[in-house]
């Protein structure tokens, strides 16, 4: 009798991971650690290291800064403590969920991987050691920590696609296909990074069959993605002779930009004239912001702006349904603009630049005043 009543109070207790009841609920309970604007201008104006410190303590990154003083109490590894903090933010969503909602958060944390990847390869091209790739490896996908220490312990880039293949990492198709090309142009990286990004968005939206609403969320978050590279490509490649195919080839599939639009924007030449003729209104808004903002138009200001706006639809995904995957996008996306804001002003801090440029470099998407957590 006893064992029944056990049994019975266990299945009452359990909870449905198939669903995003539950783990909307432990999001918005993470999304009420996220730090406002007020308290971001208090850590600007910090005067001295103790006092962000100290302003750091009453944060939910208290715990990995304080280890990271601990570790070094003269130059204490912040950068790692950011990561460390956003792996296990990321990790308590995915094990909070199950069936179809597990299956879309690992979608979505695949980026991650192809991320991983890129920082083996640059760090091998560029000559780093095993320790420092490993200290900036971001490993919640599905490439675990362990096998991106192999990669990253490896001596060349071709020993690392290698290791790939021979660990049967899916990503490592694309970068044997792209390596002659590759020793071709001289060891350009940007050849295998093109590769493992087509290949990833082609494998990624190839996944997300049917039309549910958590599905569309998720696929209108990386088709925005590949439109943001693809506007990405034209501004860097303005003005640079290439043939049709070349252009064509520097397109990653899978966005709203056709291939004809893409060509007809390169062979405009001009970026104020891409600007007027990009074809979706929401990007040319963007685009025309960029335009405005800045005396010297460039990549950088470009892609800022672009990655700006990726963060406003991410964040505007949790106000479509309380019970939809769309919480857990906007949380994803505010929490990864938190610690790209924060990477700023402590690196402002200890470049000892200027209040007001740390300022303006960083950037909110905060929630409505009296808008529900």
């Amino acid at each position: 009798m006893i064992e029944d009543h056990s049994r019975t109070g266990y299945e009452m207790a359990r909870v449905d991971l198939n669903d995003y009841v539950y783990v909307n609920a432990r999001v918005r309970g993470m999304r009420s650690h996220l730090l406002t604007r007020d308290f971001f201008m208090r850590l600007v104006e910090a005067d001295g290291f103790e006092a962000l410190h100290a302003l750091l303590e009453q944060t939910i990154y208290r715990r990995e800064a304080n280890e990271a003083f601990l570790l070094n109490p003269v130059r204490p590894d912040y950068d790692q403590a950011l990561t460390l903090n956003l792996i296990a933010a990321f990790r308590k969503i995915l094990d909070a969920v199950g069936g179809e909602p597990r299956r879309l958060v690992a979608t979505l944390l695949s980026r991650y991987d192809v991320q991983n990847i890129k920082s083996v390869l640059r760090g091998k091209h560029g000559d780093a050691t095993a320790s420092e790739i490993t200290n900036i490896l971001v490993p919640v996908g599905s490439l675990r920590l362990e096998q991106l220490e192999v990669l990253a312990g490896q001596r060349e880039i071709r020993d690392v696609i290698n290791t790939m293949h021979a660990q049967q990492i899916k990503y490592a198709r694309p970068l044997i296909d792209a390596y002659p090309d590759f020793t071709k142009k001289d060891h350009d990286l940007a050849v295998l990074e093109l590769a493992l990004d087509k290949y990833f968005y082609r494998d990624a939206i190839g996944q997300l069959k049917g039309k549910g609403t958590n599905t569309e969320m998720v696929r209108q978050m990386l088709v925005g993605e590949v439109d943001m590279r693809n506007i990405s490509t034209l501004v860097r490649i303005r003005g640079v002779r290439l043939d049709d195919g070349e252009v064509e080839n520097l397109r990653i599939p899978g966005g709203a930009l056709s291939a004809d639009e893409f060509l007809h924007l390169d062979r405009l030449g001009d970026i104020v004239r891409i600007v007027s003729d990009y074809p979706d209104p929401r990007y040319r808004k963007v685009l025309q912001k960029a335009l405005a903002e800045y005396q010297e138009v460039d990549l950088v200001a470009f892609d800022r702006e672009l990655e700006h706006e990726m963060t406003r639809r991410g964040a505007a995904m949790s106000n479509l349904d309380v019970l939809s995957i769309g919480v857990i996008i906007g949380f994803m996306w505010q929490k990864n603009n938190e610690v790209i804001n924060l990477r700023i002003l402590l690196r402002g801090k200890a470049m000892d630049r200027p209040q007001a440029q740390i300022r303006s470099d960083l950037f909110f998407v905060e929630r409505e005043e009296g808008q529900a957590a």
